[in-house]
Parts: C-alpha cells; structure tokens; sequence
C-alpha cells in the first residue's frame, strides 16, 4: 500500500521547475528582442558615482559648452556634428572628441565614433551609417591635454526626405 500525502512534494517540486523554466523563457525572449537592453557594466557605473559626480564638478569648472545636431543623409546615414566651445563661447579646437551613440527605440544598439575635425570653429563631425529616425542618446567625451569634458544629450534625428 502506497504512502499516503506522496504527491504534495512531486507538486512542490512541479512548481519550482515550472517557476525556473518560465523565467528561463522570459529571459531568452527579453534577450533576443533589440528594444529591451540593461546598461552595460550598470554596477560598475553605480560604484562609480562619485567619479562621476566629480567629473560633472569638473565639467562646471571648466564651462564648455557643447552643441550637437544630427543631419540626416540619403541612404539611411547621418552626418553628426558637434560644436565645442569655451566659457567665452571661442572653438576649443585641437580636442579628441568621442561620443557612444544609439537610438532609444533600439537601446542596445551602441556605437562608439572618433569625431574629426569638421572646421576651425571648434566643429566636429562623423557619418553614422545604419541610422534610424528617431530620438537618439549621444554620450560626449571631448579631451584636450589633461582637460576632460562630458555630456549626455538627447537628439531628435529626422528622416530623410
């Protein structure tokens, strides 16, 4: 004769293998759809915070100001081009400019572009290829010799006509 209240531990451990397998499933579908995405090295950026804190001091102290405009190009590409300008508003030029790049709609998508210099006016551009409409993060690092200088901005990229 079977014992009896057998089936109440098969039922528990139904239901921790059916909790396990469906967070699996969410897990591979979350993964594999472009729109969902996790900061890269988020903790990192978390320990981190009082660097960060003290690079926006430095960014106060310094008083460079940045403007940045997405220029969309036939052939779904797009010209970004940055102004970097001083506290007196003269082109801080003779700087290496980096920006990361993505699209909202499509967070994991992030690119990272080495500016050139477009003009002495302290101008900087890149062609972005593969450049969808829409609103866009750009993450600025501009340096010049010991002097470091970011900025996050959004920019709206319209499509091209």
């Amino acid at each position: 004769m079977a014992a009896k209240g057998w089936y109440w531990p098969v039922a528990i451990v139904a239901l921790l293998v059916g909790g396990a397998a469906a967070n699996i499933a969410f897990m591979i579908v979350a993964n594999r759809d472009a729109t969902f995405a996790v900061e890269p090295d988020y903790y990192r950026k978390a320990v981190d915070w009082d660097r960060t804190m003290a690079q926006e001091a430095r960014n106060v102290d310094l008083g460079w100001q940045v403007s940045m405009r997405l220029e969309p190009v036939d052939g779904g590409r797009a010209r970004l081009v940055a102004r970097v300008a001083d506290r007196d508003g003269r082109p801080v030029t003779g700087a290496a400019v980096v920006v990361e790049a993505f699209p909202s709609a499509r967070a994991r998508d992030i690119a990272s572009f080495t500016l050139a210099p477009a003009g002495p006016d302290g101008t900087y551009a890149v062609m972005l290829t593969r450049a969808r409409p829409g609103l866009w993060e750009l993450r600025l690092r501009v340096t010049r010799g010991e002097q470091v200088f970011t900025r996050t901005l959004s920019q709206d990229l319209a499509a091209a006509r």
